[in-house]
């Protein structure tokens, strides 16, 4: 049995109307409702669930969509989890990489610094 459905006038563009257009078809939408409930229903769950949180939307292209596929199938991670750890694995090897770059400015900052400042011994 079809749950009830209320009717929402929307204003959109004809250039929106066009993408709406190009999406029936795909996914199962059979019109331009299924493609904007598929829309509001995909909006609504990638929202964050605390606020100060953000979310991040990330195209995939076929090949990775069927590899997340087949860790989903194999470990049960999700895309999301998979993207989360990954960010994660990325954000701790951005901040190693700026460590060791940082120490290796400031190591050659201070044989520069060595080199050029003035030596007690050769004061008078």
């Amino acid at each position: 049995m079809a749950t009830p459905s209320n009717l929402v006038s929307l204003r959109i563009t004809e250039d929106e109307i066009a993408l709406l257009d190009a999406r029936v078809g795909l996914d199962g939408a059979r019109n331009r409702s299924d493609v904007i409930r598929a829309a509001i229903q995909q909006y609504l769950k990638g929202q964050p669930m605390l606020t100060g949180m953000d979310s991040v939307r990330i195209p995939i292209g076929h090949g990775d969509k069927m590899l997340l596929g087949q860790l989903y199938e194999l470990q049960g991670t999700t895309p999301e989890t998979a993207a989360q750890e990954g960010l994660s694995l990325y954000i701790e090897q951005a901040i190693k990489s700026r460590s060791e770059m940082t120490q290796q400015l400031d190591e050659l900052l201070a044989e520069a610094k060595s080199s050029t400042i003035r030596r007690e011994e050769y004061h008078e």
